[in-house]
C-alpha cells in the first residue's frame, strides 16, 4: 500500500438489528479515483459515511498511511485528504464541476 493509502480493516455497523455492514475490509490506492458499486441496500452509503466521517462504525478500523485514523467528523475526513462526490449532486447551473465539487470547501 503505498503511502497516502486509505485502508478499511473489518468495518461493521448495525441500524438497530439490521446490520449494514459485516466485516469490510478494502483498500485504496492514494492518487486514483475509485467507485463504489452495488446493489440497493448493499451499505454502499454507510461506508461512505463511515469514510467521511459522518458515522462511527461499530466495528473495525480505517487506516491512513498505515496508522489508525479515527475519524470523529467530516471535517477530520477533509483534514485528512479524504473527499466523497456523491452522485446525487444539487447542482448551480452557473458554476463549473470543478466549483460545484469544491462548493463546500471555498
Amino acid at each position: 500500500m503505498s503511502a497516502g493509502a486509505l485502508e478499511v480493516r473489518g468495518l461493521g455497523h448495525r441500524y438497530g438489528e439490521t446490520r449494514v455492514l459485516a466485516d469490510v475490509t478494502l483498500s485504496f490506492e492514494s492518487g486514483r479515483v475509485h467507485a463504489l458499486v452495488g446493489r440497493n441496500g448493499a451499505g454502499k452509503s454507510t461506508l461512505l459515511r463511515a469514510l467521511s466521517g459522518a458515522l462511527q462504525p461499530a466495528e473495525g478500523e480505517i487506516r491512513i498511511a498505515g496508522a489508525f485514523a479515527p475519524l470523529g467528523s467530516p471535517h477530520d475526513a477533509v483534514a485528512r485528504g479524504i473527499a466523497t462526490v456523491h452522485q446525487e449532486l444539487t447542482l448551480i447551473p452557473s458554476l463549473t464541476i470543478a466549483e460545484n465539487i469544491l462548493l463546500d470547501r471555498q
